[in-house]
């Protein structure tokens, strides 16, 4: 959501395309992997998405800057990735990815670090995190019940876990609501 508001900032102020966003979302394994391998109910953890592609592809992005990439998107209608949902087009300079586990010390994430000139980390209070992803989930069709079990038992884990890679980060952007 920032780094899409940053990048519309961006193009509007250079009246250009300049950036476009890659969301880390894309890569989140499809449903019908996630339960034949019984992570269905941690969806959203480390474990849960395709890092390796997700490193291969921002590889490309690097390696790559004058082509065109496809990249997936996620969908929060069918809660599944679309494949080649958004293209990177030469003109886009500037290349925001999005997403938790940039700055994790495990591999495969570990070497998208190499990849990128800044990495930030929004530092966000854990009761608006809490409330986001609550009223995300609620929103997204889960009840209540559930989408507290989710908050409670994934997100928050995952929260604390990419607290963790804060002094990692080149910027700390402080959200204080």
């Amino acid at each position: 959501m920032l780094a899409g508001k940053l990048t519309d900032e961006i193009n509007f102020r250079t009246g250009d395309d300049l950036a476009a966003v890659v969301p880390m979302d894309g890569f989140h394994l499809p449903n019908s992997i996630l339960k034949k391998r019984g992570l269905t109910k941690v969806k959203g953890a480390p474990e849960t998405f395709d890092a390796g592609s997700f490193v291969e592809l921002i590889n490309q992005l690097y390696e790559f800057p004058d082509r065109s990439i496809m990249c997936p998107a996620y969908d929060r209608k069918i809660h599944d990735p679309v494949e080649n949902f958004i293209t990177i087009k030469p003109g886009n300079r500037l290349i925001i990815v999005e997403g938790n586990y940039l700055l994790l010390n495990a591999h495969p994430w570990n070497l998208i670090r190499t990849k990128m000139n800044e990495v930030w980390y929004i530092d966000t209070p854990p009761k608006t995190i809490k409330e986001r992803l609550f009223y995300r989930h609620v929103a997204g069709g889960s009840s209540k019940k559930e989408a507290e079990r989710k908050v409670t038992s994934v997100d928050l884990p995952n929260a604390e876990l990419v607290k963790k890679t804060l002094l990692s980060a080149d910027k700390i952007v402080s959200l204080d609501n």
